[in-house]
């Protein structure tokens, strides 16, 4: 078993490495620097990987005899958010874009994970695959498509992954098993009127008032449409109408999200958002254009694929630094598309030390204690050294 003593010594080049990721975010599948970055500490290491996976996706492959293989996932893309953190000394340097969601931690803890699994291969046995990933913030289908597309992770036993949270303390671990995060899909909507002086509503179609009626009838379709005992969100998040303040126009737009957990509850929602679309533009004698996106599925923890975890977190962090979850997060993560390829476990890796390090996931004062990074290197060291030798 290793203890923080073993990863004590290089929890300085840990840090570094995040800061350096954190001064240089990039978004979406758009990640050269990040990926020749990562490249270039793999080599660095004498770990072997195959670059440009997807796009700019990475995965290293240390092999070490007979064994489980594991898969070992950090995202490594940032967020279209400008930093607010003015600062900090390693803010962002890339004006628009910020590691808001704690993926440049991510890929640091991986690095220096597979780092000393190279260079200590007394501890462990079998294969691990490091999966430095792109775009898991979208755009659809995320980055996670293209690695399990390439063939290069068919062989893993059990995909595994951590996600920073600050709304745990450093020093704990948290997990939900079963359902953890839901599916999150994207819905676009066009309303098609008829445009006109405004000072003659008669005259035409208005898509502003039924944008406004569409709007308020898809809010009943979660309270009066949905079983009480199952889960959705439905979000209108952009509404765009109109040039100016004396014209009736000919279109309204509306784009939202709907976050669910099971197939019934997604055709569901999908099914009534179209029959309120069909009976509020026949009301006005108008159309409507509407697109449901499917994005990422929801994330299921595997039981025994949690349970591995969880005994690998009490050996690191002690039996205190385990806390089990009882509700799944309305969050949505392209880790399902590892989870239900073969089978997996995403844990929320605690990083809250005080107030300025307390501000939600995609804040723009979003910031890491980064004392919390070794606990998650080592949490995975015991992960690969124990796996299939309890199950």
């Amino acid at each position: 078993m290793r203890t923080l003593q073993d990863v004590l010594p290089f929890e300085t080049r840990l840090i570094e490495t995040r800061r350096i990721l954190h001064r240089h975010p990039e978004t979406g599948f758009d990640l050269p620097w990040t990926h020749d970055f990562v490249v270039s500490r793999l080599r660095e290491a004498g770990i072997p990987f195959t670059p440009h996976v997807g796009k700019h996706s990475i995965v290293a492959i240390l092999e070490n005899g007979v064994g489980p293989v594991l898969g070992l996932r950090a995202d490594m893309d940032a967020l279209p958010i400008f930093e607010a953190n003015s600062d900090l000394p390693y803010r962002s340097e890339c004006d628009g874009k910020m590691h808001a969601c704690g993926h440049d931690a991510h890929t640091a803890i991986l690095l220096e994970t597979g780092r000393y699994l190279h260079t200590h291969r007394e501890h462990w046995r079998g294969t691990v695959k490091l999966i430095f990933q792109e775009a898991e913030e979208g755009p659809n289908p995320g980055g996670a498509w293209g690695v399990c597309q390439s063939g290069l992770v068919d062989d893993v036993d059990g995909f595994f992954a951590f996600h920073v949270s600050p709304a745990h303390p450093v020093g704990t671990v948290a997990i939900k098993s079963g359902e953890t995060m839901a599916a999150a899909d994207t819905v676009k909507i066009r309303l098609l009127g008829k445009g006109c002086h405004a000072a003659y509503p008669h005259l035409g179609i208005d898509p502003i008032v039924m944008q406004a009626e569409a709007i308020l009838a898809m809010q009943s379709i979660v309270t009066r449409k949905l079983d009480p005992t199952e889960s959705a969100v439905l979000t209108i998040a952009r509404v765009q109408a109109g040039t100016t303040h004396n014209v009736i126009p000919a279109f309204a737009e509306l784009e939202g999200t709907v976050r669910t957990f099971n197939e019934t509850t997604r055709r569901l929602m999908e099914a009534e958002i179209r029959a309120v679309l069909e009976s509020v533009s026949a009301r006005h004698g108008g159309a409507y254009e509407f697109r449901y996106i499917r994005e990422y599925d929801p994330t299921y923890n595997d039981p025994g694929a949690t349970l591995v975890f969880r005994r690998a977190i009490e050996r690191s962090l002690g039996t205190q630094g385990f806390v089990p979850l009882d509700k799944p997060t309305m969050g949505a993560e392209d880790f399902s598309r590892y989870a239900a390829m073969k089978k997996g476990c995403i844990a929320w890796l605690g990083t809250r030390g005080d107030d300025t390090t307390g501000f939600s996931l995609h804040h723009p004062a979003f910031n890491i204690d980064e004392s919390a990074l070794k606990y998650g290197v080592l949490c995975f060291l015991n992960l690969v050294e124990t796996y299939g030798k309890e199950e």
